[in-house]
């Protein structure tokens, strides 16, 4: 999906802290968008799992949020657009969004340690579990609940 492209690339590009958490809150924003938009297209099996992402997404943006580094500029709504694919392309959105959490919960993760203000990693580490729970969602995880 050329939508997830875009945030990949952003969140890769990030040099700095404020700049990590504006594409985390952006990332977040597009894959909640992505999954309600893609409630109802979605086939039986999969709505579970596309409304729990969504709800996921809702948990790692906040928790972005609280970050004291997130500059007020990052925390305009996502700067991207964001298209839902129609049910014939359910596996690949979801596909999509697995690949974007699991980037997403890699940088998070990886800046969670380094950071010298406390609020910043614990907020970065939460958001690095949303992601991990949407990754886990989309990509059919441990907890099977999106088979693929």
């Amino acid at each position: 999906m050329q939508d997830t492209r875009a945030i990949e690339a952003q969140l890769r590009a990030a040099a700095s802290l404020p700049d990590l958490l504006a594409a985390s809150f952006d990332s977040f924003e597009a894959i909640r968008r992505i999954a309600r938009d893609c409630e109802d297209q979605v086939p039986d099996a999969l709505l579970p799992a596309f409304m729990a992402t969504a709800d996921a997404a809702v948990d790692g943006r906040e928790a972005v949020i609280g970050a004291p580094s997130l500059t007020p500029h990052g925390r305009a709504d996502a700067r991207i657009r964001v298209s839902a694919g129609g049910s014939q392309h359910a596996e690949e959105v979801a596909g999509a969004l697995a690949a974007l959490a699991a980037l997403l919960r890699d940088q998070l993760t990886g800046a969670a340690p380094d950071l010298a203000v406390p609020a910043d990693q614990a907020a970065c580490a939460d958001a690095a579990l949303a992601a991990a729970h949407i990754w886990q969602l989309m990509a059919g995880g441990d907890d099977g609940a999106c088979p693929r």
